[in-house]
């Protein structure tokens, strides 16, 4: 399962910010597509705000409940492999100290400890039902609209996110990679295989490249790669997950996000007459057929295939058309793990330390307000806070 991970932890960071370098015809080498990971089309779970198995005690007690009722079946949450023993043996650490930190220190991801138990349990009751040991893998992006993992809204919006968020199910299986995909030939009908035209690069290096190509005399990259390895040294984990984009997969991936949140054909009808008029008003002329013949509701699970397997959490219209991602003035990064203190050194000069230790701190850049409001004024940027992972060059 390990060698699916780094799919698994992009969900964490994609939003319509993400950016890719548009390549020309030629340029467009047709590789072998990738085995499709365990777990593509497993059913999604039933899901409540109650505790169905897990007893009746403190958080702690229920973690340790819940890590012996999962025993040896290993589940993906957020990209992290959870077993029986991992999660016994987060429930067994430092008691003296608050379980949330404990917990948002073993995992590296903010967790909301209540809902993530009520996620355990939902996980614990399909297990029960006969779905013991399939693979899911619920990822970051999954969890953070569940309310599972702290939500961007709850930090800069005071909103709540309670788990299950009024859903009734969970989606659990695997979102197939871009690269298991041929390229979707002009003129087919919308899903997962258009995310393998205008391919985003995946390597770090030719990430940062495309960015310093676009703008040659900034030092926005040097900026953003100053502080990414900061916090890497420190024992961050973190991720560049995207920098310069293509419009064409910018529309695509809006397009994907808007269908996969329809419930009613109306909806399917207004949203597809709508990005079909985008397409010709932007100059894209992107040859897909976004009516699946197959009627509205498989137009909406081929949008939400779409959606997946660009791994989008967040998209609107505005940034379909106008990202800075496509100019090269903004990139995708996600920090995770920060450390309970952590220093910066800014390209201005200046320094700071910064206290995460107490149950407030999520040590999840994204969403510490303190370290975000000192690295836009020190290091020239602007995060757009309610676009989890995007950074915008703000010189």
């Amino acid at each position: 399962m390990s060698r699916w991970l780094p799919a698994s932890l992009l969900i964490l960071a994609t939003s319509l910010a993400f950016a890719e370098e548009p390549l020309e015809p030629e340029q467009q080498v047709q590789e072998e597509p990738e085995p499709m990971p365990p777990g593509v089309g497993l059913a999604p779970i039933a899901v409540n705000k109650t505790l169905d198995v897990l007893p009746e005690g403190t958080q702690r007690e229920q973690l340790r409940a819940a890590g012996e009722q999962l025993g040896e079946w290993e589940i993906l949450l957020a990209g992290v492999p959870v077993t029986g023993e991992s999660l016994t043996s987060i429930a067994d650490l430092s008691p003296d100290e608050p379980i949330e930190v404990i917990l948002r220190e073993a995992m590296k991801r903010p967790t909301d400890c209540a809902d993530f138990l009520l996620l355990l349990d939902d996980v614990l009751v399909a297990g029960a039902a006969g779905r013991r040991g399939e693979p899911f893998d619920i990822g970051a992006g999954r969890m953070r609209r569940m309310g599972a993992l702290i939500h961007p809204d709850e930090v800069f919006k005071t909103k709540v996110k309670a788990y299950p968020v009024g859903k009734k199910t969970l989606d659990v299986d695997t979102p197939a990679p871009p690269r298991s995909f041929e390229p979707a030939p002009d003129g087919s009908i919308l899903g997962p295989a258009w995310s393998a035209r205008y391919p985003n690069p995946t390597e770090r290096h030719e990430l940062m490249r495309i960015l310093a190509e676009a703008r040659p005399s900034s030092d926005f990259m040097a900026r953003m790669e100053s502080l990414t390895r900061q916090l890497e040294y420190q024992g961050a984990e973190h991720w560049v997950t995207s920098t310069v984009r293509s419009k064409h997969r910018g529309y695509l991936m809006w397009g994907g996000f808007v269908l996969s949140k329809c419930k009613t054909e109306s909806c399917v009808e207004e949203q597809v007459a709508m990005l079909d008029d985008r397409n010709g008003a932007w100059g894209l002329n992107v040859d897909i057929q976004w009516h699946d013949p197959e009627g509205w509701e498989a137009t909406v699970e081929k949008g939400r295939q779409m959606k997946d397997a660009y791994d989008v959490v967040f998209a609107t219209e505005n940034g379909a058309r106008n990202s800075n991602h496509y100019g090269g003035a903004s990139m995708d990064l996600v920090a995770l793990g920060l450390p309970r203190s952590v220093h910066l050194d800014a390209p201005d000069g200046e320094s700071m330390d910064f206290d995460l230790s107490g149950v407030e701190h999520t040590r999840d850049l994204s969403m510490e307000p303190e370290i975000i409001a000192w690295v836009e004024k020190h290091f020239g940027l602007r995060k757009l806070k309610s676009d989890y992972p995007h950074w915008n060059d703000a010189r």
